[in-house]
């Protein structure tokens, strides 16, 4: 018979998150640093618009070597954070929940997306 180490109040301690949570965030950082590298290379107004890019970033995102990306998702940080308010984002959760939450997000990118083109 095995014994499960306990915590100090006497619930059987759990195996750390933190690795399964580092994978996931490499994996978002590595999807959201490959979106940015494609819509760069094919449109790189709507790039500075949706990926909140400056010209600069943008230049090297677009040169940038799946090696190059795969390095940088690896820097145990989130590499980006919401281009909207935080408070926009818990009203929109508390009055629509998730599933208009995306349409909503969506329509928000279009219209800026209009109003960018000349």
């Amino acid at each position: 018979m095995t014994d499960t180490p306990s915590a100090p109040d006497g619930e059987p301690s759990r195996t750390s998150p933190a690795p399964c949570l580092d994978h996931e965030v490499d994996t978002l950082n590595l999807m959201w640093l490959l979106g940015a590298r494609e819509l760069a290379r094919s449109d790189a107004e709507k790039a500075l618009l949706v990926y909140g890019l400056d010209r600069e970033l943008l230049d090297i995102l677009r040169h940038a070597s799946l090696a190059m990306l795969r390095e940088l998702a690896a820097s145990g940080v989130l590499l980006f954070r919401p281009r909207f308010r935080l408070r926009w984002l818990q009203e929109r959760l508390r009055t629509t929940g998730l599933s208009a939450l995306g349409p909503g997000l969506q329509v928000i990118l279009l219209s800026a997306e209009e109003v960018a083109r000349p």
